[in-house]
């Protein structure tokens, strides 16, 4: 038991150092795959007939739990108030979450093969890093992989808790079936995330070894040139302190820079295949996380706004301030979600990005020296400028079906759209009932009479 547990927590490989990821997913139903050991004590990934009927289970017990609540007419916000609005948005919520968990599903099954084969290209590029002295510390990868399930862990805790918190408090018990279908969209976005960010940062992390690598080589390009007793004692060999702990060693003493350009080059384009599978399996459900998020966004900060400045809330069993904090605590652990996504997304294609830049001022420094006409300099300088091509048309990038890209400018659309579509619901609503109008009025500037 106890040598079990040193196993685990000194990975030696890089399936081995994924395993809590991939078994936690694959018991929820999120992958049809898990890590098991093959007969040369090396991780590997399998699909198990348990993996395929843990997934069919899940969505069976969410679509019956789904069906039940739309049967019964009892959903979690009407039990703060029923109005059209809210109405609409139970529908809408309804709608596309058993729409996102069918389809979430449906791609872990049938574009399960994608995600095996990015992380088998992951796994690949590690042996071509060896090849150049380049080593990873899998201990590391563990430890970052245990933070984002602990983080995530800790925010569904305190997300329940505050959800039970304003129920029992109002003396309000909505049935198991409602709590389910209202809890589990959540959930398996939250295991969607896990796995999309332990991704992201593999490779994230791959690409800033190829920076150092890249950066190493014009360092040592340029200490070349000076006199030999200026040149810095660690001119052979550089140790590398990554974030997380992650160590490398890179060393250029058996390789030529030609070949370490080349093999750079060789990895850069792996990685590039595996993002594109990565995204071909993730993009789908993506897609239908930041839908979910934008309702959940639009629709609890309108009734957050008519909790507040409203009458609405005024005829249930909660008070404004369980009111505004349930539905508060709703939309910013959704929001968390997103913006996770697109901070690892957008981190990931900014060192991706780095490349391009050190290539050309290695490019540079080669280009402009004293032997630039020698064999060996021209041939490096041709890797570099196919390295360069290739950088230029290996876009790597994380998309939505296409429809939006995973960066920062998605966040600047969602709040521009929500913005919209949240005054359009004012509006609907001031022309359903006229008195609605003086009550916003007084909410804001007191008690005056506007006529």
């Amino acid at each position: 038991m106890r040598k079990s547990f040193q196993n685990f927590l000194n990975p030696k490989d890089f399936y081995a150092a994924q395993c809590p990821v991939l078994r936690v997913s694959f018991l929820t139903g999120i992958t049809p795959f898990t890590v098991v050991k093959s007969s040369t004590d090396l991780m590997m990934l399998r699909c198990t007939p348990f993996g395929y009927i843990n997934s069919t289970v899940h969505v069976i017990l969410f679509c019956s739990c789904y069906v039940h609540t739309l049967l019964k007419g009892e959903t979690i916000t009407r039990f703060f108030f029923r109005t059209d609005i809210s109405t609409l948005g139970d529908v809408l919520q309804f709608s596309i979450g058993i729409t996102a968990f069918i389809m979430t599903f449906f791609c872990s099954i049938f574009q399960r093969n994608k995600l095996i084969k990015s992380f088998h290209a992951l796994a690949s590029i590690d042996q071509r890093f060896r090849e150049i002295g380049m080593e990873t510390n899998y201990k590391s990868t563990l430890h970052y992989n245990l933070l984002v399930m602990c983080s995530k862990t800790i925010i569904t805790f305190c997300y329940l808790l505050v959800c039970l918190t304003v129920f029992i408090s109002s003396c309000t018990y909505p049935s198991v079936t409602t709590w389910m279908a209202f809890l589990l969209p959540y959930f398996m976005m939250s295991m969607v995330i896990v796995v999309f960010l332990c991704f992201v940062n593999q490779a994230k992390h791959r690409f800033h070894l190829l920076n150092k690598v890249l950066k190493h080589l014009r360092r040592a390009t340029l200490e070349k040139r000076l006199p030999l007793q200026r040149r810095p004692s660690y001119w052979q060999t550089i140790k590398i302190q990554r974030p997380l702990g992650i160590t490398s060693v890179y060393s250029h003493k058996d390789k030529s820079m030609r070949d370490v350009v080349s093999t750079v080059a060789v990895i850069q384009d792996a990685l590039a295949d595996a993002c594109s599978y990565a995204e071909e399996y993730f993009t789908i459900q993506m897609l239908t996380i930041v839908t979910i998020v934008f309702l959940i966004i639009v629709f609890n900060t309108y009734y957050v706004l008519d909790a507040l400045i409203g009458t609405t809330s005024q005829d249930t069993p909660f008070s404004k301030k369980q009111f505004v904090l349930f539905f508060l605590c709703q939309t910013i652990v959704y929001g968390f979600g997103v913006f996770s996504i697109v901070y690892g997304s957008s981190s990931m294609l900014r060192e991706n990005d780095n490349i391009s830049v050190n290539v050309h001022k290695l490019l540079n420094i080669i280009s402009f020296g004293q032997d630039c006409h020698e064999l060996g300099t021209k041939l490096t300088n041709l890797s570099l400028q196919n390295l360069s091509l290739q950088m230029l048309h290996r876009k790597v990038n994380f998309s939505a079906c296409g429809l939006f890209s995973l960066d920062f400018t998605l966040i600047f659309t969602l709040v521009g759209a929500a913005t919209t579509y949240l005054v359009i619901l004012v509006q609907y609503q001031l022309s359903m009932d006229n008195s609605k109008h003086e009550t916003i009025f007084r909410g804001f500037f007191g008690n005056e009479t506007w006529i």
